[in-house]
């Protein structure tokens, strides 16, 4: 798998969880590797066989890049969200759309996103409980 983002793309917090899982990632940033589409579907499958959640956020995430660039400039508006993502506490975050835009003639590059959380149990802790956990322990 390449590390070019593209839509559908999963970025998962590196983690013991992940290790834990077999689930192999290329590294992004900091703390963050991707997942193609078919490594996500895997993630899922595996989550769920172990009796954890890959919980879907509603909110959209979204920033603009301009489009000259490319990858590059797509990295940064990615960096973005993640920041964003983990600010509260998310431990994944999959692309939902890239979309090529103008506004009074000047393109630009939208990107969306959907934070993810992966947790065991079938209701989503709050923000006060992802952060006294940590993200991503491993599970039992």
């Amino acid at each position: 798998m390449s590390n070019e983002i593209q839509t559908g793309t999963v970025l998962v917090q590196q983690s013991a969880l992940l290790h834990s899982l077999g689930t192999k990632g290329e590294f992004y940033s900091d703390q963050w590797c991707s997942l193609g589409t078919d490594e996500s579907a895997q993630l899922d499958r595996k989550l769920r066989a172990i009796g954890w959640n890959f919980f879907f956020i509603a909110d959209e995430l979204r920033t603009i890049v301009p489009p000259w660039g490319g990858q590059r400039t797509l990295r940064a508006g990615v960096k973005r969200l993640l920041a964003r993502a983990g600010a509260q506490q998310f431990n994944c975050m999959q692309l939902s759309n890239i979309l090529r835009e103008r506004f009074l003639g000047i393109p630009f590059l939208s990107v969306v996103a959907h934070a993810r959380h992966v947790q065991q149990g079938s209701r989503m802790d709050s923000l006060e409980q992802r952060t006294s956990k940590g993200n991503g322990s491993k599970p039992k």
